[in-house]
Parts: structure tokens; sequence; C-alpha cells
């Protein structure tokens, strides 16, 4: 669970600095098509940061044998939602 923590950590610290970047991008007055690819890449890193977080509470839970058949299910289904 550890490993997962320090990968959220870093993907979170990249995404920050893509922000920022894109900031920049807008007050150079950069073209649209570059700050939308940009963008684009930080929503697939949030949507990744999801994944890891998601799946690491199942691992967490599946460990403990707190986690029922339906109650999986549930929860994917509502994983689904939002990404």
């Amino acid at each position: 669970m550890r490993r997962a923590s320090r990968t959220v950590t870093a993907r979170i610290h990249r995404l920050a600095g893509q922000l920022s970047a894109i900031e920049a991008m807008l007050q150079h007055k950069r073209s649209c098509a570059d700050v939308l690819h940009q963008i684009s890449a930080v929503r697939a890193g949030l949507e990744q940061v999801a994944v890891i977080v998601f799946q690491t509470e199942l691992q967490k839970l599946a460990a403990k044998k707190k986690l029922t058949e339906a109650e999986l299910a549930k929860l994917s289904q509502a994983f689904s939602k939002t990404t």
C-alpha cells in the first residue's frame, strides 16, 4: 500500500507541474491546440490517479475480507461512472 501512496503522490506532483505549465502557456498565448493537448494529458493523469486509489481500496478491503460480491459490484459501478 505504501508503494501505491508514493505512486499517487508522484503523479499528483507531476500533474501540479503540468497545470503550472498550462497556466504559463495561457499567459504566453500559446496555441489553443497546444493548451488542449496539455489539458488532455492532465485529465488522463487524473483518471490514472483515480484508478490507483480505487484499486488500492479494493485490495485493502479484499485483504480484510470485508468486501462482499455485491459491495464489489456496487463499488465497481460507482467507479465506472466517475471515469
